[in-house]
């Protein structure tokens, strides 16, 4: 298995030991910091870094270490601690062993796009995509409805949602451009790049948390939740790109000057 950063040379005993440091981490992410229960969506979880560390466990170790953190972080986490009140669903698991298997992958393809220029395009086009489907639903819906519940969408709603996606979407923008600026001044030689970055990212949180991940809560609580978790994780996106996307930059430019200085010595 290629190593994901140049001059990874961790043996099997170091990336255990990092295996249960990013559990720990996880779980306390995921679980104990996380809002994992919200009343008017309450199958979604809000997390400030978990996923960014699952995520990252799987470049620095490798897919099915990213897998092992990934499963291992939501059992742990949910027999220690449980804030949702609702049972241990298997499916839910899945989710987050997806979610340290695939990125490494990804990230791998997505490192080949060379041009900063056409990674930010396709992070910017794909965004507004997002954004578009939700103001379309908002606009279209008065009512939501999950289970015996109507939640009305009043105007208030359809402005503020979009509005705070908008600006979280903008800061990221900031966040790349500057951080591109920052890289060239410096002329720094990182693995990964911010625009590649949220760009796999956003990929992996279509394809992980939106699809699979409201398919498996769908199995679990019912398939009446489908479109509700899927609409609300859509929204979710555009605040776990941008988290993922500053932790996994900054993750990513500590570590490479690691190995790189590990070398050196």
């Amino acid at each position: 298995m290629k190593n994901f950063f140049p001059r990874n040379d961790l043996d099997q005993i170091s990336k255990i030991a990092l295996a249960g440091l990013f559990i720990a981490i996880a779980v306390i992410l995921q679980k104990v910091l996380a809002i994992n229960y919200i009343p008017i969506i309450p199958f979604v979880r809000v997390s400030p870094g978990g996923p960014a560390i699952i995520i990252f466990a799987s470049l620095l170790l490798g897919p099915w270490y990213g897998l092992l953190v990934g499963g291992a972080s939501d059992i742990i986490g949910y027999f220690i601690f449980d804030a949702s009140g609702f049972g241990f669903f298997p499916t839910i698991t899945l989710i987050y062993t997806l979610l340290g298997l695939l990125p490494y992958f990804l990230f791998f393809i997505f490192k080949k796009v060379r041009s900063q220029k056409t990674s930010l395009i396709f992070t910017i086009a794909l965004m507004f995509a997002c954004l578009a489907t939700v103001l379309v639903v908002l606009l279209t819906n008065d009512k939501l409805t999950l289970f015996s519940t109507t939640t009305s969408v009043t105007l208030a709603m359809k402005i503020a949602i979009p509005s705070a996606m908008l600006v979280l979407f903008t800061g990221l923008l900031i966040f790349i451009l500057l951080y591109n600026r920052r890289i060239a001044l410096k002329n720094e030689n990182l693995p990964l790049h911010p625009a590649q970055t949220a760009f796999a990212l956003i990929i992996v949180e279509l394809v992980v948390m939106v699809a699979f991940g409201s398919l498996m809560k769908a199995i679990a609580f019912g398939f009446k939740t489908f479109w509700v978790i899927g609409f609300s994780q859509l929204i979710l996106l555009f605040i776990n790109v941008p988290l993922n996307t500053i932790a996994i930059t900054i993750l990513t430019r500590v570590m490479s000057k690691h190995f790189l200085k590990k070398n050196e010595d």
